[in-house]
């Protein structure tokens, strides 16, 4: 059974594609790169962002491409908001006394006001975040909170997710409402592909929240 449920942050939880791709380009532009349409965006942004900088702009330090990037995000951060069903899943797994928990890579900051904002904070067990490679970081959060990995699901929007799911051998959720699209999450192979959280709050209904794996 499903007691303990991770998220991933954004495009999971919290729509900020937008905003994102829009700093990533003004990134670009000050380092004198072309700028990329949101459909290449989404095919070549990955996890750790450190690999995709090394890609297009591998010469300028990171301290520079980081202060581009968050001097731009921040005037963006008010259009950051909650994905439709986020809600309503949150509550879910509230009354049915599910342990769940943040594992991302955004910023300590702007978690702080986008989940103010939104009205989650009150939901996370614990959130860990500014993790750079969520890989690395599965095992010991498991271990921290003494979570079973056989009654634990990641829930994310990208590959890097599905290949932290594996590290810490949990179930691999993916969702289509964020960066990576379908045949690249399907591609990285998780056990269930959904729609939305409200596609599977509906599953998990209907299974009586048995794994599905």
């Amino acid at each position: 059974m499903i007691r303990n449920i991770l998220f991933d942050w954004s495009g999971t939880l919290v729509d900020d594609l937008p905003a994102v791709w829009e700093a990533t380009n003004h990134v670009l532009s000050r380092a004198g790169v072309p700028q990329l349409t949101l459909e290449r965006f989404r095919q070549e942004f990955c996890l750790p962002f450190a690999r995709f900088y090394e890609r297009y702009t591998p010469q300028v330090p990171m301290a520079q491409l980081e202060e581009w990037f968050h001097g731009r995000f921040r005037q963006l951060q008010d259009s950051v908001a909650p994905l439709p069903h986020a809600r309503e899943f949150l509550l879910f797994c509230r009354d049915r006394g599910v342990r769940t928990f943040v594992l991302s890579t955004v910023r300590r900051e702007y978690f702080a006001q986008q989940s103010a904002r939104a009205g989650f904070a009150p939901f996370f067990d614990r959130p860990y975040v500014e993790i750079r490679d969520k890989r690395k970081k599965i095992r010991e959060l498991l271990a921290e909170n003494q979570l079973a990995p056989w009654e634990t699901i990641f829930i994310g929007d990208m590959e890097h997710d599905i290949e932290t799911a594996r590290q810490g051998g949990v179930g691999a959720c993916a969702v289509l409402t964020g960066y990576n699209r379908l045949e690249q999450l399907r591609a990285a192979g998780p056990d269930r592909i959904v729609e939305h959280l409200g596609e599977l709050r509906a599953i998990l209904e209907q299974t009586s929240m048995k794994r599905w794996v």
